[in-house]
């Protein structure tokens, strides 16, 4: 009997050891880490990226020197543990020069961004 009563506290000790991990890892959702989805049915040519406090688009371009995002395409944009802030914008320039940009996403919560077309945006969020 003794036997069966260490194998159900072993069990129950593994039990609350994922559940304390799980919170731990739910806890560190704050990467601002996220999948940028083309929905616009245009070609993007530039994407700028910028906290909701700045008034200036302070990252450069993340696509790089002669690439596009055709229309459906999508990026991953990561970011450096040291930028901890939680609302930005993003600004797309399309390939005739014309722009659209979405303000204040909380990049702490969404891992999924769908750009659509006139500053309308699809989120999957946590």
């Amino acid at each position: 009997m003794k036997k069966y009563r260490f194998a159900g506290l072993f069990v129950a000790a593994f039990i609350l050891t994922l559940a304390i991990t799980a919170v731990a890892f739910a806890g560190q959702r704050g990467s601002q880490d996220f999948v940028l989805e083309n929905g616009t049915g245009r070609i993007i040519t530039e994407i700028y990226l910028s906290p909701t406090s700045t008034k200036e688009w302070i990252y450069q371009d993340e696509l790089g020197k002669n690439q596009v995002l055709y229309p459906g395409q999508e990026i991953f944009l990561g970011f450096d543990p040291k930028d901890n802030v939680q609302y930005w914008d993003i600004m797309v320039v399309y390939d005739d020069n014309t722009y659209d940009y979405w303000n204040a996403l909380d990049l702490f919560r969404i891992y999924r961004v769908t750009i659509r077309p006139n500053g309308l945006v699809s989120i999957d969020a946590a």
